[in-house]
C-alpha cells in the first residue's frame, strides 16, 4: 500500500467546512495516520473540481494507486463561491469507474448518509455499500492507521476515538497534505478542531443535528492545538479558523459532557489563542465559527470574558454563527433547539456589546450570524411572521448582524428528524409559497439594510482575494468566516489581492471601487 489517492468531494457539517477556500480535517487525518506508520507512502490529494477539469489524469493516477479514498458529505445545505461539492451522481460514477480498485468512502456521508440539499432526505449509506470496499463510519485516523498495519480484514471501520492521542499525531504528520490543495499559498483556510461532539448530547441536542450523535464530547489539549497550528504555519499556511466545534465558548470547560450548557472557561481559551499567536505570529486570519446562544444567555459574564479573549487575538471581520434556527417558541420546543427567542436576542445584544467596534480592515471585530431553518416539526404559517418580527426588532434596536442564512432543513440518517421526515415533507410542501416570499422579503427589508450598516459607503476594504473573474466583473472576498462578497467593475486576475472602497450595496454583496 505505497500509493494512495485521496479525492476530496468537499464536506459541510454543523461543525466543520471543507469547501474551498476551506480544507476540513479529513485529508490531514487520513494522510497523517498513514504517514505515522509508513513514512514513505506516496499520497496524492485531488479536489473534485480538479477532477472535473482533468478527469483523464485523475483516472490515470487512480488506476496506478493501491488505495483510493473518497471524502464526501454535504450535511448542511449551502451556496458556495470557491467550489462545487460532489453530487451523488458523480460519486456513483467515480465508484463504478473504479469498481476494481480498493475504494473507501469517508466523511460525514459515510456516517449520516449523502446529503442531497435542503428540504430532502440524505441518500442512505445502504445505497452506497455495493460500490465500496469499505465505508468508514468511525474515526478515519484510527481506521487508516489500522489498515496500514493490519490490513482490511482486521481493521474496524466503526471504531471511534476515546481520546485525541492518535488524532493529534495525525494532525501534525498530515499537515503537509495542504500543500497539494489548489488554494495553497493563496487564500487557503485550514479548519482547526478543538473538540468533537455537542455538550447538549445529554438532552439529545437539536432534532436535525449530527453533532450530538457522536456521544459524549471529547476535547483536545491547548498545547496540541497550538502545535498543529505551528506546524501548518511552518508549511506556509496563513489563514486558520478555530471553527470545528459546535460552541467555541465552552472549549476547556470542566463541565463539558456533563452539563447541557457548561460554563465557559476564558483562561483555557486564552491559552489556545495566545499560544497560536506566539507560534504563528504572521497569521493573516484567525477566525471562529459556531457559538451557542444558550451558553451566552445562561452564562453572560463568562461568555463576555470569553468573547473578549477571542477579540484580543483574532482578525477583525470575524463571525459567531448562532444556530438560532427559529424564533418561534413552538418550533424551539418541538425540536429541542438551543435557545428561546428572548435568550437568542440576549445573545445578539451581548456579542454586539463587545464585537461591533471596527478593526484595521474596516470591518467590525466580531458580529453574530443567524441561521433560520424551515420545515421543522412545529412550524406553522405563524413561524414566518414571528421570525420576520424578530428580524425587525434587530433593526429597530440597532444591532449589527453579519448575515441571516435562510435554508430548508436537510434530513440525515441517525438523527431524530429522520424518524419524523414525513412531517417535514408536509411542512415544506404546505409552506413552499410562504418560504419563497419570506426569503425575498428578508433580502429586501433586512439584508440590504444590515449590509449598509456593517460596511457603510466609503469604507476601505483592504486585502481582498479575487475569487472569480469575468470580462467586465470580478468578485473578491476576505479569507475568513462568512466573508462579504465584494464586486468590482473590472476584469482582475484570479487570486490577485486588491483593495476597494465601498460604493453601493445589494442584499448579498457590495460594489467597490479599486484603490
Amino acid at each position: 500500500m505505497n500509493k494512495i489517492l485521496i479525492i476530496d468531494g468537499y464536506t459541510d457539517e454543523p461543525a466543520g467546512l471543507g469547501v474551498p477556500p476551506y480544507i476540513n480535517v479529513y485529508p490531514r487525518l487520513i494522510a497523517g495516520a498513514v504517514w505515522s506508520v509508513k513514512k514513505d507512502a506516496r499520497i496524492s490529494y485531488w479536489t473534485v473540481d480538479q477532477y472535473r477539469r482533468n478527469p483523464g489524469e485523475l483516472f490515470k493516477q487512480a488506476f496506478e494507486s493501491d488505495l483510493i479514498v473518497i471524502i464526501a458529505g454535504m450535511e448542511v445545505p449551502g451556496h458556495y463561491v470557491g467550489g462545487k461539492p460532489m453530487s451523488f451522481k458523480e460519486l456513483e460514477y467515480l465508484a463504478m469507474r473504479l469498481f476494481n480498485k480498493d475504494l473507501i468512502l469517508t466523511g460525514p456521508a459515510a456516517r449520516f448518509g449523502f446529503g442531497a440539499g435542503g428540504g430532502t432526505s440524505a441518500y442512505s449509506t445502504r445505497l452506497l455499500k455495493k460500490y465500496f470496499k469499505e465505508i468508514v463510519r468511525g474515526d478515519v485516523e484510527l481506521y487508516f492507521k489500522g489498515l496500514v498495519t493490519e490490513g482490511f480484514e482486521k481493521t474496524d471501520p466503526y471504531r471511534l476515538r476515546e481520546d485525541y492521542s492518535t488524532a493529534d499525531e495525525a494532525f501534525v504528520k498530515g499537515a503537509r497534505i495542504v500543500q497539494q490543495h489548489p488554494n495553497y499559498g493563496r487564500n487557503l483556510i485550514v479548519e482547526i478542531e478543538t473538540f468533537r461532539g455537542c455538550p447538549r448530547w445529554v438532552t439529545g441536542g437539536c432534532s436535525f443535528c449530527i453533532e450530538p450523535r457522536y456521544g459524549k464530547p471529547i476535547t483536545r489539549k491547548p498545547e496540541s492545538i497550538v502545535r498543529e497550528v505551528g506546524e501548518l504555519y511552518s508549511l506556509g499556511v496563513r489563514h486558520v479558523r478555530i471553527g470545528r466545534q459546535p460552541d467555541i465558548l465552552v472549549y476547556g470547560s470542566s463541565r463539558i459532557g456533563d452539563e447541557e450548557f457548561p460554563k465557559p472557561c476564558p483562561e483555557i481559551l486564552e491559552k489556545v489563542f495566545k499560544g497560536i499567536r506566539n507560534v504563528a505570529p504572521g497569521l493573516r486570519t484567525i477566525h471562529i465559527d459556531n457559538v451557542n446562544p444558550g451558553t451566552i444567555a445562561k452564562h453572560p459574564k463568562e461568555s463576555l470574558d470569553a468573547l473578549k479573549v477571542i477579540i484580543k487575538y483574532h482578525t477583525p471581520g470575524d463571525v459567531a454563527a448562532l444556530g438560532i434556527e427559529s424564533f418561534d417558541e413552538r418550533v424551539v420546543r418541538a425540536n429541542n433547539l438551543k435557545a428561546t427567542p428572548d435568550e437568542a436576542m440576549e445573545a445578539l445584544r451581548l456579542i454586539n456589546r463587545v464585537g461591533r467596534i471596527r478593526g484595521w480592515n474596516g470591518l467590525p471585530h466580531l458580529l453574530p450570524g443567524i441561521n433560520l431553518l424551515y420545515g421543522l416539526p412545529g412550524e406553522t404559517r405563524e413561524t414566518f411572521r414571528v421570525n420576520e418580527e424578530h428580524l425587525g426588532k434587530i433593526i429597530h434596536e440597532g444591532l449589527l448582524i453579519r448575515r441571516v442564512n435562510i435554508r430548508k432543513v436537510s434530513i440525515l440518517e441517525n438523527t431524530p428528524l429522520w424518524l419524523r421526515r414525513r412531517q417535514v415533507y408536509g411542512n415544506l410542501a404546505k409552506h413552499e409559497w410562504l418560504y419563497k416570499n419570506h426569503r425575498i422579503r428578508v433580502m429586501r427589508l433586512f439584508d440590504k439594510e444590515m449590509l449598509r450598516k456593517v460596511v457603510p459607503e466609503g469604507v476601505l476594504l483592504p486585502y481582498l482575494y479575487v475569487e472569480r473573474s469575468g470580462r467586465n466583473m470580478s468578485l473578491a472576498r476576505f479569507p475568513g468566516s462568512y466573508p462579504i462578497a465584494v464586486k468590482f467593475y473590472s476584469s482582475l486576475p484570479k487570486y490577485s489581492i486588491v483593495s476597494g472602497i465601498v460604493k453601493k450595496h445589494s442584499s448579498k454583496s457590495v460594489l467597490a471601487e479599486l484603490v
